[in-house]
């Protein structure tokens, strides 16, 4: 026996208390991974959503706590095409409904002469028509999850619409997104003369020196408003990062069960080994070859248990983003950084709580531990 086939001998002597632990491991990190992907997810859902429409730089109210109730005016549309590097500027209206009770579905509505409209590629249909405000093109997603082809009807804030055009986007918000024209969005939800954000298009060509530099004047000329760059705008949501918060609460929580749980599995797995220990300290293993002997194990539990938890986590995340309510809205994000910080906090979380249970074996005196037989 070694200090590597000593631990795993240990652990698969007590199945169930170990199977149990890395189970309580497991679920604590998939509760992570699941958490910080799809909070990541919908911070980029928004930013990819909106790049993918051509746009630069977004132009929201300051502050907001969440995207959909921000408030901008339509008369800064002028103020903003007005300066210097910008080429486009559209309005945009968006809202989330529930569509013919069937799912939720994100509404964006634009100008007629938007030039946003320029950038939908169509799969299948037309865009919606001059003068007809109940015209609708959805996304290739939500089409086929609702069943609806062109030339059907699909209900939206209690008006139904005519679907005269499928869009092939590529990102997960605009797959699930309903176009339509902006002025009839409005008489519906009420905020005629406003909009939610304005969309911005910069003079090519473009580089990050210049869009800071239009970034810079815009805020000058709407000193009251955010302006973003498009990849970054969504983290300047509040409603994003209180979402973050709390998932970074919540795991903290869950980590520090999972740690306490692999304390009290091996104190215990200490206590019934006192003999054990006792006979491996009287043939000369030294109190830290013990103490190493105790955190392998609470390390093997914790590293098991963190590649089942990742798994799961993935699983989860592919769950909740395809439910009827995620609205497009929540994306499966599993980036480099989120697998490394999870196993981060195993290699933190196991070894932690094994600290406690392997002082207390390197206290234990072989000649007492003997005697005890």
């Amino acid at each position: 026996m070694n200090e590597l086939t000593l631990p795993l001998r240990n652990l698969w002597g007590r199945p169930i208390r170990t199977g149990l632990t890395t189970l309580g491991i497991a679920v604590a990190i998939a509760g992570f991974v699941a958490l910080t992907g799809l909070t990541r997810g919908v911070e980029h859902s928004y930013s990819a959503g909106m790049e993918e429409s051509g746009a630069d730089l977004v132009v929201t109210q300051k502050n907001v706590f969440s995207l959909m109730s921000s408030s901008v005016p339509e008369t800064l549309g002028p103020t903003l095409a007005a300066v210097a590097g910008v080429e486009a500027v559209s309005a945009t209206l968006l809202s989330i409904t529930t569509v013919d009770d069937a799912a939720n579905i994100v509404i964006a509505a634009w100008p007629r002469r938007s030039f946003l409209w320029q950038t939908v590629e169509l799969g299948e249909g037309r865009l919606p028509d001059d003068g007809e405000n109940w015209e609708v093109v959805l996304g290739r997603t939500i089409a086929e999850a609702l069943g609806k082809s062109v030339g059907d009807t699909v209900e939206l804030q209690f008006q139904p619409y005519r679907i005269v055009g499928i869009a092939a986007f590529a990102t997960v918000l605009n797959q699930n997104i309903a176009m339509v024209p902006l002025e009839g969005l409005q008489e519906l939800i009420g905020r005629q003369g406003a909009v939610t954000l304005y969309q911005v298009r910069l003079a090519r060509p473009v580089d990050a020196t210049g869009i800071a530099a239009v970034k810079a004047r815009l805020s000058e000329a709407a000193v009251d408003y955010e302006v973003s760059v498009t990849s970054e705008f969504a983290s300047n949501i509040r409603l994003i990062s209180l979402f973050q918060a709390i998932a970074s609460t919540i795991s903290l929580v869950v980590l520090a069960m999972a740690s306490i749980g692999v304390a009290n599995t091996l104190l215990m797995a200490v206590n019934e080994r006192t003999y054990e220990i006792g006979i491996l300290a009287a043939l000369g293993w030294r109190p830290g070859r013990i103490l190493r002997l105790i955190l392998i194990e609470g390390l093997v539990m914790s590293l098991l248990g963190g590649a089942i938890g990742i798994g799961l986590g993935i699983a989860v995340m592919h769950l909740a983003s395809r439910s009827h309510f995620a609205a497009g809205l929540m994306e499966p994000y599993l980036s480099a950084s989120v697998v490394v910080e999870a196993l981060i906090s195993v290699l933190v979380a196991g070894p932690l709580g094994a600290l406690y249970p392997a002082w207390r074996a390197t206290r234990i005196v072989p000649a007492e531990a003997l005697r005890m037989t």
